[in-house]
């Protein structure tokens, strides 16, 4: 009835699709042993012959498939064999309520939000209790019957295939037939600006990539009707393959924009996994995969894993190991993995390392370049940034072959769907002032709305005028320290005077015999 997390069973050929099994830690166990005292909805088990003759070898156990055959996994590992003769089995628990609330970063129940302890061998979804693996399995039923009642010969025709394995991102014709001066135009008033050799065209709506219909259904239900400027050139740029170096605001779906070509790229794959996603916080992780979840509902055999400091190690090697196709993880936390030989990452098709400039400020880059050893040469490389320093260049010229560069916003100017406050603090309550405020949340992420907080003094006296000028037409208001700087003024004043100067220097219908009696004029007295 359940794939568990944390156990490896064999379901018996006789079963009648009633049993389970749950995942627990026993340090003092030996050997795994079926529980004779398991309730009627858990018969069937079969686990693990008590009598192997080598407790400490490792033989491939079989794994309930969503076509209910016996599939093989192989356990990754050396000290696999040592990790596997702690496991013992527990009866599954029946109802929800008998389940914890799912810490963050943890499995949810896809029908009442708690902790997602198994997963439901029919759909692949997460589940905490034989109560809402009854209740889900009811809710796609009735789904279906609804489908069958509004297109019978949908219905009819079963479930949609996945992506074939020779899937090609193709221009949509609607694309093909647009004039250059048009694409050129769009990239214009959407502020898109491209750097590549043979850089595909923007898309200008999500249908002109060709998604599964269970993917476009998706996009739709998450609020997803039109891509945003970075969506529109980064998505087929994506498809098509090639490595990227992106840059846009915080709030201008970059996630989404790389997700999509991972998803449609994993789904194609057979191997497990196949892609991979590092980001610099475990906050930021748990935000991805929570909207990767969403965008990947309903479609085959597509799992996910988050693997981030934090959090207790053993439930994400073993979510690891049940056949998920896309890692989500945070550098330490991985390379953790990777030396314990636990995660096989050979298979991997694309990789995407998601606010690469905050990942070198960390301090992170000599880890994303330590796990990036792990991959093939020919994966596919995505490097995404709030802004492009030196640094990220750098990086870019190690990790990218080949790449697209795609830059879309006007470059230092706050998001529009992130309110800014400026407030005037002295240093010695900063901190104080830090925490009182830490209860506000982060800026806006994955397209909803946030709040900024910055934090000026006299220490900062360099940048008034380059705060104030960005700020101020979003509405924000100014504090007055900074408003009656002096610094400030001064600071506007030679601003004032050098694009006077600027102005004066240009060459129009108006001015041009002023210059050249200037220029005669100076030319004379010498």
């Amino acid at each position: 009835m359940f794939v568990p997390r944390s156990l490896k069973i064999k379901r018996n050929a006789n079963d009648d699709g009633k049993s389970c099994a749950a995942k627990k830690i026993k340090p003092d166990a030996e050997d795994l042993r079926p529980d004779e005292g398991r309730s009627d909805a858990a018969d069937g088990l079969v686990t693990k012959d008590s009598e192997t003759s080598d407790r400490h070898s490792v033989e491939p156990c079989p794994f309930p498939s969503t076509a209910g055959q016996l599939a093989e996994v192989g356990l990754v590992g050396p000290e696999q064999d040592a990790k596997d003769s702690d496991l013992s089995e527990e009866p599954v628990k029946s109802f929800s309520k008998t389940q914890r609330w799912a810490e963050p970063g943890e499995p949810v129940c896809v029908v009442c939000g708690r902790y997602g302890e198994y997963i439901c061998d029919k759909t692949d979804e997460d589940v905490c209790s034989l109560e809402c693996k009854a209740k889900h399995l009811l809710q796609v039923k009735e789904k279906e019957e609804r489908l069958k009642l509004s297109d019978p010969q949908k219905a009819d025709s079963g479930p949609e295939s996945p992506l074939n394995a020779f899937y090609v991102y193709k221009e949509h014709p609607f694309i093909l037939n647009l004039q250059e001066n048009q694409i050129e135009n769009l990239k214009r008033q959407l502020g898109i600006v491209v750097q590549g050799v043979d850089v595909t065209r923007p898309i200008i709506d999500f249908e002109h990539c060709g998604f599964p219909e269970a993917l476009n259904h998706n996009l739709k239900k998450s609020g997803y009707e039109v891509p945003t400027p970075i969506q529109m050139q980064m998505i087929p740029v994506g498809l098509l393959g090639r490595d990227i170096l992106a840059s846009a605001d915080t709030g201008s779906g970059k996630t989404a924009a790389f997700l999509l070509p991972v998803i449609t790229r994993a789904l194609c794959e057979s191997k497990t996994p196949s892609a991979l996603i590092l980001t610099p916080t475990r906050e930021l992780a748990i935000q991805i995969e929570s909207q990767a979840k969403e965008l990947m509902s309903g479609l085959p055999r597509m799992k996910t894993v988050l693997l981030v400091g934090g959090l207790p190690l053993p439930p994400q090697l073993y979510r690891l190991r049940q056949h998920v196709k896309v890692i989500i993880a945070t550098p330490g936390r991985l390379l953790d993995i990777i030396k314990q030989s636990s995660v096989e990452l050979r298979g991997i098709k694309i990789v995407v390392v998601d606010e690469a400039d905050t990942m070198l400020k960390m301090g992170f880059q000599q880890q994303v370049l330590d796990i990036l050893e792990n991959v093939p040469n020919d994966c596919q490389t995505v490097l995404v940034s709030a802004t492009i320093p030196t640094s990220i260049e750098q990086l870019a010229s190690q990790l990218l072959h080949n790449p697209v560069r795609i830059i879309t916003g006007e470059k230092n100017l706050p998001c529009s769907s992130v309110r800014q406050i400026i407030l005037w603090v002295e240093e010695p309550a900063k901190k104080k002032k830090l925490f009182e405020i830490l209860n506000v949340g982060r800026v806006g992420r994955l397209g909803q709305h946030g709040t900024a907080i910055t934090f000026i003094n006299n220490n900062s006296k360099r940048l008034f005028w380059d705060i104030a000028k960005r700020v101020k037409p979003t509405g924000s208001i100014l504090p007055p320290q900074l408003l009656n700087s002096p610094y400030l003024h001064d600071q506007k004043r030679k601003e004032q005077q050098k694009d006077k100067q600027t102005q004066n220097d240009l060459v129009t219908g108006a001015n041009l015999m002023d210059i050249i009696r200037k220029h005669d004029k100076s030319n004379s007295q010498k």
